[in-house]
């Protein structure tokens, strides 16, 4: 049951005639957290109608600032600004922020006007949550490089470069660098492999070794351009060049039949149409099509993000051994820097305060000689799938002792919600999902909505991560009104759908926050998750550890599980007698639970044990963990679920 509580009274007051729905939003949370020094920042920004800011990190103070043309900022914060100076979004305010001086690598940036500078203390709860840059656009909180770079280039209000595709910067269905780093391996070139080159080289005294990321950025340029209807593309440049050739001919023509008789017109057969036929069984490899740019013969967003960092790794190796040894790239860059538009802007990467390093008998690593587009490895490939041998799965049950894993029952907490009483936005059965989903999806939001709300307590920050469209949020969020809760995904279009229903059943207790788990670093009172898949059960239950937060999961995809830089597994010492490949093995035989099958049962066995190992991490930090079975076990074969309460 959720407790009641005396509101608190409202620090300060707030002209709600002029309030929109993220203000009212925020609003009500900030007073049921009784923080009335962030109500006075919201009552601010309400009377100067800024709802569409972008946050990022100065190294340098305001009053530093003042003194000096020139402010210190992160590699992420002069990307954005390069962004932001390209794209001129007039309907976006750009606020720099001063949090350390510790930043291990920090920047010059020289700028021409005023820049707006907000005090840490000010900042709005959101923004606080996150890993910078942030953009807070009405109650949608966005994080991530390339995320913030997409929203920048939404309200651009500047013509389009000649050099972009015709649907602009983002590309044909406005897809480039949609896709979130966990899954794209481009985006997270683009994100963070670089990034994390362009520190490394700020930081050396000299380099003996090319970096490994300018290596694949090379071989990736040398591959055959990926665009969609690249025919079409190559017909249409095919046109345009022949045209440019039927021009300079006319031309030559006229000057030299000034005077000469003018011939007869007569009527003729155009060779036009079949000079640009491009037949479709030809390979993409031998069309007249190559990497001008990043991603194909266009400029894109990518090529904005990239250039900044380019621009900084060719000041520190110099440009001779980019023109020697990496000439694809070389050209590449010389292609972006010529453009008229980037050159008007180019003044902000000059004295940036990079040191030119000693780069002699520099090594050129061996890297995979494959394009950046291709598939991330760690997915799931059925033709590379781990086969587990009887006799591997029974030695590693052998090592399992009766008092590791936890004792697992029934919830019994079902068939308590009218879903006729239900609102469509948060109902399945309105529509959201095929008509063989309804039943099945109702039954888990049902199991995992009402333990929620028998640990809640009036005004928790609820977050659900890998929220997807929304459907366990949008529930929770409408059977608790008093509380908060964050809605937490990483793909665009999933939170957007999201949004929308809650829009209509004017629900004021929600926010949407675009980012990965990883860029989330606020503080909440309980995190759920259904069918994380594979690592991001963990990487939610670690998040949940760290904020001393309560927890309902319900875990997916076992045998996708793998060790990172961030998780080793098994995950408790209770466990640790298990080698990683011994859990692995468990791991992928507990997705052995499918519906009549003769090995279900061991594989519900191999899942509790995983489960298990789960909550005996937990156990090591304070919490009562149970592991319960969702109520029918129909309703889904992954049905375990985790309940942690810190004691």
């Amino acid at each position: 049951m959720v407790s009641k509580k005396q509101t608190p009274k409202p620090a300060t007051c707030v002209n709600v005639e002029k309030c929109g729905y993220v203000q009212i939003n925020t609003i009500l949370f900030l007073i049921y957290k009784n923080r009335s020094e962030e109500l006075n920042v919201i009552r601010y920004e309400i009377n100067t109608n800024m709802p569409n800011v972008i946050y990022v990190e100065a190294c340098s103070t305001y009053e530093e600032y003042q003194s000096s043309p020139e402010i210190k900022v992160s590699i992420e914060s002069l990307l954005i600004y390069w962004v932001y100076k390209y794209c001129a979004p007039q309907e976006i305010t750009l606020k720099f922020v001063f949090l350390s001086k510790d930043t291990p690598v920090s920047l010059n940036l020289f700028t021409n006007g005023e820049l707006n500078f907000i005090d840490e203390r000010k900042l709005p709860w959101q923004a606080s949550s996150c890993v910078f840059p942030v953009v807070i656009h009405e109650d949608t909180v966005i994080t991530g490089l390339c995320a913030v770079a997409r929203h920048i280039c939404k309200y651009r209000s500047v013509p389009q470069s000649a050099q972009e595709h015709e649907d602009g910067l983002l590309g044909f269905r406005k897809s480039c660098l949609q896709a979130p780093n966990e899954v794209s391996i481009w985006t997270k070139f683009c994100e963070v492999d670089v990034i994390k080159t362009v520190h490394d080289i700020l930081k050396a005294q000299n380099v003996t070794e090319m970096p490994e990321n300018l290596v694949r950025f090379e071989n990736h340029l040398h591959k055959p351009v990926r665009i969609h209807n690249v025919y079409k593309v190559a017909r249409d440049f095919k046109k345009d060049a022949l045209n440019l050739n039927k021009t300079e001919e006319t031309k030559e023509n006229k000057e030299s039949s000034d005077n000469t008789r003018i011939p007869k017109s007569r009527k003729w057969k155009s060779k036009t149409k079949k000079e640009l036929e491009i037949d479709c069984s030809t390979k993409i490899e031998d069309l007249d099509l190559s990497h001008q740019f990043a991603e194909g013969p266009f400029l894109t967003l990518a090529d904005l993000v990239l250039f900044p960092s380019y621009h900084i790794l060719i000041e520190s190796l110099g440009s001779s051994i980019f023109q020697s040894l990496l000439p694809l790239t070389h050209k590449w860059f010389n292609s972006i820097a010529n453009i008229p538009e980037l050159k008007s802007i180019s003044n902000i990467l000059k004295n940036l305060n990079t040191k030119y390093l000693i780069t002699e008998n520099l090594i050129v690593p061996t890297t995979d000689d494959v394009s950046l587009y291709k598939s991330d490895p760690k997915k799931h490939n059925p033709k590379k799938r781990l086969f587990t041998k009887e006799d591997d799965i029974e030695n590693a049950l052998s090592i399992l002792r009766d008092d590791m894993e936890l004792n697992v029952c029934l919830n019994n907490r079902v068939n308590e919600l009218d879903w006729t009483m239900i609102p469509d936005g948060a109902n399945p059965a309105a529509g959201h999902l095929p008509n063989e989903r309804i039943l099945r999806k109702s039954q888990q939001l049902e199991n995992l909505t009402l333990t929620v709300m028998s640990v809640a307590k009036e005004g928790d920050l609820i977050v659900d991560f890998c929220s997807g469209s929304g459907h366990l949020g949008i529930l929770i969020a409408h059977l608790l009104p008093k509380c908060t809760v964050i809605l937490l995904e990483n793909k665009e279009q999933s939170l957007l759908r999201a949004r929308d229903r809650v829009h209509e059943m004017g629900l004021s207790n929600v926010y949407f926050f675009q980012c990965n788990l990883d860029f989330f670093i606020g503080k909440f009172d309980i995190g759920v998750a259904l069918h994380a898949c594979g690592i991001a059960s963990d990487l939610v239950l670690d998040k949940c550890l760290k904020a001393n937060a309560r927890f309902v999961l319900c875990p997916c995809c076992y045998g996708s599980l793998h060790a990172t830089d961030r998780l080793v597994y098994p995950r408790s010492k209770m466990f640790s007698e298990l080698t990683i490949d011994q859990y692995l093995c468990i791991c992928h035989t507990a997705d052995q639970t499918h519906k009549e099958h003769p090995l279900t049962r061991r594989g519900d066995k191999c899942m509790i044990v995983v489960d298990s190992d789960r909550a005996r991490l937990a156990e090591e930090f304070g919490y009562k963990v149970k592991i319960l079975k969702l109520n029918p076990l129909s309703c889904t074969p992954k049905n375990n679920f985790l309940i942690g309460v810190p004691s």
